[in-house]
């Protein structure tokens, strides 16, 4: 009998052997293919939700933070208002004079500045009466020209603005004038200023010059320029400066008065306001000179600017409001509130 065609017992069964080791391995491999791929999902549904927790954690985060700013905003809007109430009826209804003062009001008559502290903060008052400001329909044509160089104008442009403004208010000399265009064609009113905005319609103002403006500089700091408009009315129906409550720049446009003489005026009224100008040579090493006197006056009229900024104890956060009240001397109603600006949140 010739040889068989099946391979010898030994040798399929190592076929055998073999076959099943390597099914052995394909099995081990695919097992720690899924389990690479299970860690893999593991660590990815791991970094999602630590992900997702941080969102969560800064959105509760800023959620707090603006709670807090809001309510502290509020509050310190809240000793704004305080403030500016308390100096209404500090005006309006003075302590006689033999009325002891409260030690925690901090304000006289005839003061620029004033504080009044309030249980967990304080509201830091700027209380202006009228006459501190030159009034457009009576300020001399030479002191707008000082006041606007003040502000970065240059001479000429300082006195075109000034003419201009002048011209504006002043009634036509002839009926061709009355009908005269300016080069911005701008009819001249020829009466009265009723309003600051008013002025915007004058050749030569602008915006920047009236209410500021901010600049960045080289390095990346904004610088803000204050306006002129802080100093300047419609209502105090007066050519002269009150000097107890004018301000520095406002003292400055006077003729005569450089920025010196104007700061020790500032620093020396803090203590007492003037009772005369006269009274400036008595307190002050400098005396006024004679072109300065005809320009200042101690006089007063009826209408306040109060500023009030509410501070709060351990916050950055203010607010300020501003009125603007007229008052009465006698009748029942003593005081007319004629305008009201709340300022944006700063901190």
């Amino acid at each position: 009998m010739g040889a068989s065609n099946f391979p010898h017992p030994s040798t399929r069964f190592s076929q055998i052997i073999m076959k099943m080791n390597l099914t052995s391995i394909s099995v081990g491999r695919f097992h720690q293919r899924q389990t690479g791929m299970a860690l893999l999902v593991v660590l990815w549904t791991v970094s999602l939700l630590v992900l997702l927790v941080i969102t969560l954690s800064n959105t509760v985060q800023v959620e707090v933070k603006t709670a807090t700013y809001r309510k502290e905003a509020a509050q310190a809007y809240a000793l704004a208002n305080g403030g500016v109430e308390a100096a209404i009826f500090e005006i309006a209804y003075p302590p006689a004079e033999d009325q002891k003062r409260s030690p925690l009001w901090t304000w006289q008559k005839g003061q620029r500045d004033g504080v009044v502290p309030f249980k967990g903060g304080r509201a830091r008052l700027q209380l202006v009466n009228e006459a501190g400001k030159l009034d457009l329909d009576h300020v001399p044509a030479d002191q707008l020209e000082r006041l606007f160089e003040s502000q970065g104008l240059n001479p000429a442009r300082a006195q075109d603005l000034a003419d201009a403004i002048v011209d504006w208010r002043s009634p036509p000399k002839n009926d061709v004038q009355e009908l005269e265009v300016s080069p911005g064609g701008e009819r001249a009113h020829h009466a009265l200023f009723e309003s600051l905005e008013e002025t915007l319609r004058v050749p030569g103002m602008s915006r920047g010059i009236l209410y500021g403006s901010a600049e960045v500089d080289p390095m990346g700091n904004v610088r803000q320029r204050l306006g002129i408009e802080r100093d300047l009315t419609v209502r105090s129906g007066l050519a002269q400066l009150n000097i107890n409550y004018a301000s520095e720049v406002a003292l400055g446009s006077v003729p005569g008065m450089d920025a010196d003489f104007a700061n020790a005026i500032v620093l020396e009224r803090r203590g007492e306001p003037f009772k005369t100008v006269g009274e400036v040579n008595d307190r002050i090493a400098r005396s006024l000179p004679d072109e300065a006197l005809p320009y200042l006056t101690t006089a007063e009229v009826n209408i306040f600017t109060i500023v009030s900024t509410g501070e709060l104890d351990g916050s950055s956060v203010r607010r300020t409001v501003e009125a603007v009240v007229q008052f009465a001397p006698e009748g029942a109603l003593r005081y007319r509130i004629l305008s009201w600006h709340d300022d944006e949140w700063n901190d």
